[in-house]
């Protein structure tokens, strides 16, 4: 009774959220330094000083509009202690966003190839979901180094079925509201120091074959060495993940959830994870950007699929 009041509030304190940015949030983009266009490709311009999120690459969507690729490589570790008994998950992937305007964004977030080894399970490897959607820059400061976006996420159940469990298991859509907050501006009015916020909610097609969660995230990160041809800045994040309800089909005799990674369409026995990223992003010429991270849990590393993770990622920007 407790976990389902939690669920309920959690998801209707989530979905009022994104209501009242989305409702709330009338004001116009501001128009490019240097004279406004259609924004097509070159999306809105005024906040490259800010960096992308490093840890939870798949939901913690940031809030700018731009065009770009990201090469993700990532090593996902499993509990010993957990139902899969240790093991680990690599995958290689490529993201892929396109400003239509100054306002809107494709975003291409799921793809690539995962290589799966668990103690419970054995090995397997195969080709991931597919997902993307639409992102909206609802409210844009440039004075004051402030944006807030919201967006449809739409994923595929077209992934290979490795173990007969991970991928392709059912569709999801996930709404989600970014924000990006930016402080301490330097002598040239950039900030130095930045905070970037994202709220997801994953809502499965068939509710049998999936489960419902929500995701908060926070990032902080500090410039080193600001309007240098090369910045460094150190990142921190902490991530969270409810299980906001259980499934009833094939895997709900499962006790663990597929965190980030996928849904499983279980009953999760502990329906919360929480976990902490530390890194660093390097910066060059505003659209090369390069980060590393490591990953780990907060929360019991054998209630669920989180222990650590290792990743790396590159970014260029048009």
């Amino acid at each position: 009774m407790t976990h389902s009041l939690f669920s309920r509030s959690l998801a209707v304190t989530a979905a009022a959220a994104l209501f009242a940015v989305v409702t709330s949030a009338q004001e116009p983009a501001q128009s490019p330094a240097g004279g406004s266009n259609s924004g097509f490709l070159t999306g809105l311009r005024g906040f490259e000083h800010f960096h992308e999120p490093l840890g939870q690459p798949i939901y913690f969507e940031t809030p700018f509009n731009d065009t770009g690729v990201r090469a993700i490589y990532l090593r996902h570790t499993f509990g010993n202690g957990s139902l899969l008994a240790g093991g680990h998950v690599t995958v290689a992937a490529l993201q892929v966003r396109a400003a239509l305007s100054e306002r809107w964004q494709f975003i291409a977030t799921k793809d690539g190839y995962s290589d799966i080894s668990t103690g419970a399970l054995g090995g397997d490897y195969g080709w991931n979901d597919l997902a993307a959607g639409l992102k909206y820059v609802m409210h844009a400061d440039r004075e004051n180094d402030y944006v807030v976006s919201g967006g449809l996420r739409y994923m595929a159940a077209n992934g290979d079925r490795l173990k007969g469990v991970i991928n392709g298991n059912v569709q999801e859509w996930s709404p989600f509201v970014s924000t990006a907050k930016g402080y301490m501006p330097d002598a040239n009015g950039n900030s130095r120091l930045h905070t970037l916020t994202n709220l997801t909610l994953r809502f499965p097609s068939d509710s049998s074959k999936g489960n419902v969660v929500g995701h908060w995230d926070l990032h902080v990160d500090y410039d080193l060495n600001p309007n240098s041809d090369v910045v460094v800045a150190p990142v921190v994040e902490v991530h969270g993940l409810h299980y906001l309800d259980d499934a009833t089909g094939a895997n709900s005799g499962l006790t663990i959830g597929g965190g980030d990674y996928t849904n499983l369409g279980s009953n999760p026995k502990h329906h919360f994870v929480c976990w902490a990223t530390l890194g660093a992003r390097v910066e060059l010429n505003h659209n090369l950007e390069a980060g590393v991270c490591y990953e780990f849990a907060l929360t019991n590393r054998n209630d669920d699929i989180w222990d650590t993770r290792f990743m790396v990622d590159f970014l260029w920007r048009f």
